[in-house]
């Protein structure tokens, strides 16, 4: 486009998923133009409700296990390095779950886990 700066990537949205596609882009040296159209971080991000483990695990094939897990075990820092370099507050708090509906195959992976 004429007269627009160039970028290597646009993201679009600003929520945490957009700022952290950002951050991770910029520090592998790539320009990141970000785009969002309400206020960053104040979109979609609070719908999800920082949910990081799909609903019902242990329905799900162990290849989406592994990858929930990884990003469970990497998801802290990933919010205190947005925070820091941000200043936007993903608002990370440890917690765990209660399925109500729950039975044996829900307790034999969750004992695993």
């Amino acid at each position: 486009m004429i007269g627009a700066r160039h970028s290597d990537v646009i993201v679009v949205g600003g929520g945490l998923l957009g700022l952290f596609s950002a951050l991770m882009l910029a520090e592998r040296g790539r320009s990141v133009r970000l785009l969002e159209a309400g206020a960053v971080g104040r979109e979609a991000s609070w719908a999800g409700g920082g949910i990081l483990w799909p609903l019902y695990a242990w329905r799900y094939p162990p290849a989406v296990q592994a990858m929930a897990a990884l990003g469970r075990e990497l998801y802290p820092e990933l919010c205190a390095k947005l925070q820091r370099e941000t200043g936007c507050d993903p608002q990370y708090r440890r917690s765990g779950m209660r399925v109500a509906d729950a039975h044996a195959e829900a307790g034999a992976w969750c004992r695993r886990h």
